[in-house]
């Protein structure tokens, strides 16, 4: 080797180590290259995903600030994924609790109750965000105590009172798009804070114009004097147009997959009613033609000054806005505007139930929210033509329900039944209002009460919170039975648990006396003349048709019978609890009297 080496000589050495520094020189070269590529294809592959993301966000920041289209798509993504998120760790929360072993029984509970709570919690920031449809899912939540747990019910109570206002400049364009005029041209003053905000609509106190008060003299509306110009202005949250339908359809969705995934899950007919009732309630030419109906009901009632009802004329009524009679008073469960006026709470519980049985079981035709932000008490306006010393006024007339003839005369039959602990009566009218064989539970959840009380006739007694614990615990223990009891019901039963629930929420709040039967002895009152008024007109029709015979003859006395007890009843009870009034006063009066003599006899003996 080394001899081929020295035979080549020294310029043939040099050509051999030029070629391979040269090949050396090109793989480096080529190996560059590529390292160069690929920092090229990275590099390049940055600058894309950059300028991409610059023109995405740019771009998207623009129209949603432009393009009214691409805003709702894009909030309606937001308002879908807010409520799938929450629903889906709910699941899971209640998934991992109620999967892990505990070490006895005490301990699970426990565990329950603070998932309960914590799932609460974690809905109502959600609704609290959302607004609009999910706060009107949340009240309904709130008044659910015969099907929910207890942390639910008083976690979405707050839901009652607190939602957010709409704007100023919302206000402004809604009544340039819905009443053609802007508001300065319809009011000499307008408030933009509003009086009370609800999950769909808020009410603002305004005066008409000059010329609104001129348009409404030409279509003869009532403007009587300058206090008539003071008006209640209702006004529809915008962003319910655009979002309604949305929400109602992520709300069925969410059903529909807890429904598969848990086929005893039967509370699909929750969504069901929610799509029935809220159209009617986003529609206030519906809620004044509501209003008009029930004042048309009571105006017998009003001429003979038997009731304190009190309904709010309405001026005028778009879709979206409403224009009505201003009252100022405060809320039902007001206890300290009822002092500061002399206004009887027990009396204004009576009034209520009065009023609310009337509705039901004569009517038919019942006024399904009654939370205490839509009844106001206030000192009567016209205490000559009124029955008490208040008024009652009703508001919010957009949810009702027309109940059958049947069903009305049904129903009457079964709080008959409930009221006198008629065990056979119960059964037998539990199947015809609600189509259940299981009448205790239904009983239990048309009462609020246990069934221990029911059957011992003692519905008036005063709802202990341990009751009310031990209910919610047995709806959750009897859930899949609850579930199919409400699946069954009529859609008017179900409005009437919730307006049974509502009216016995305010009712123990206004009656703290245990054992006080007048809320019950007006209910059997009414109902028992709702007995007597279909009894008479089915045995008139039957003696029309057989003719005249003793049975029927004993059929209509003792439904009149019933009635007239009843009356006299209520009229014995209410003149004993007058008198009992009257000598408690009285002996108020005596004591506070001997209490200023006594005082006086001692400052003498010691000025002696």
């Amino acid at each position: 080797m080394n001899q081929s080496r020295l035979l080549l000589g020294r310029p043939a050495m040099a050509a051999l180590w030029q070629r391979r520094c040269y090949a050396t020189i090109q793989q480096q070269q080529q190996q560059l290259q590529k390292k160069s590529l690929v920092r090229r294809i990275v590099s390049g592959a940055a600058m894309a995903t950059l300028a991409t993301t610059v023109t995405v966000g740019v771009g998207g920041t623009i129209l949603y600030n432009t393009n009214d289209r691409f805003r709702h798509v894009g909030n309606a993504l937001e308002r879908c994924g807010i409520a799938g998120a929450v629903g889906a760790k709910v699941a899971y929360d209640y998934q991992r609790t109620l999967s892990k072993d505990y070490a006895d029984e005490a301990t699970f509970e426990e565990a329950k109750r603070a998932c309960h709570q914590r799932c609460a919690e974690r809905v109502l920031v959600a609704i609290q965000r959302l607004g609009g449809v999910y706060v009107k899912l949340g009240q309904h939540i709130s008044v659910m105590q015969y099907l929910l747990p207890n942390e639910w019910c008083q976690t979405m109570r707050v839901l009652q009172d607190r939602c957010d206002p709409t704007s100023p400049d919302d206000i402004r364009e809604l009544f340039l798009s819905d009443y053609g005029l802007p508001v300065e041209q319809v009011f000499e003053e307008f408030d933009y804070t509003p009086l009370g905000v609800a999950s769909l609509a808020q009410v603002h106190r305004a005066r008409l114009s000059k010329q609104s008060v001129q348009l409404l003299e030409q279509n003869e509306q009532w403007i009587d004097n300058e206090e008539d110009r003071w008006v209640a202005v209702k006004l529809q949250h915008p962003y319910l147009d655009d979002y309604c339908q949305l929400d109602m359809d992520t709300v069925s969705f969410i059903f529909e997959i807890v429904k598969r995934v848990f086929p005893d899950f039967g509370f699909d007919w929750f969504a069901e009613e929610m799509r029935e009732s809220i159209p009617k309630e986003l529609d206030f030419v519906h809620e004044t033609q509501n209003a008009r109906r029930v004042e048309a009901n009571f105006a017998e009632e009003r001429r003979r000054n038997n009731t304190s009802l009190v309904i709010p004329r309405v001026v005028w009524a778009k879709r979206r806005i409403m224009c009505m009679e201003f009252i100022s008073g405060s809320r039902v469960d007001d206890l300290e505007y009822m002092k500061q006026h002399n206004i009887d709470p027990k009396q204004v519980s009576s009034e209520l139930t009065r009023v609310f049985s009337e509705m039901i079981f004569l009517h038919g035709f019942v006024h399904c929210d009654p939370h205490p932000g839509n009844v106001f008490i206030r000192p009567a306006k016209n205490p000559k033509h009124s029955k008490h010393n208040f008024d009652l006024v009703l508001l919010d007339h957009g949810l009702y329900r027309d109940l059958s003839e049947d069903l009305r005369s049904n129903y009457a039959h079964l709080w008959t039944s409930l009221i006198k602990a008629d065990e056979e009566g119960i059964r037998k009218y539990s199947y015809r209002v609600g189509g259940t064989d299981i009448y205790q539970l239904f009983a239990c959840m048309l009462t609020g009460r246990e069934w221990d009380k029911i059957s011992k006739s003692d519905l008036s007694s005063i709802r202990e919170s341990d009751e009310v614990g031990r209910i919610s615990d047995g709806a959750m223990t009897y859930l899949v039975e609850v579930a199919d009891i409400l699946g069954k019901l009529p859609r008017p039963v179900l409005l009437l648990l919730k307006t049974n629930d509502l009216l016995r929420h305010v009712d123990e709040k206004l009656n703290k006396v245990a054992d006080d039967r007048d809320t019950y002895v007006i209910m059997g009152f009414y109902c028992s003349k709702a007995v007597w008024l279909d009894t008479k007109k089915h045995i008139v029709e039957r003696i029309k048709m057989i003719g005249f015979s003793f049975d029927l003859l004993k059929q209509l006395f003792s439904a009149w019978w019933q009635y007239k007890s009843l009356a006299y009843a209520l009229w014995l009870y209410q003149l004993s609890a007058k008198w009992a009034n009257r000598l408690n006063w009285i002996a108020k009066k005596q004591s506070k009297s001997n209490q200023l003599d006594t005082s006086s006899h001692n400052r003498i003996a010691l000025e002696i």
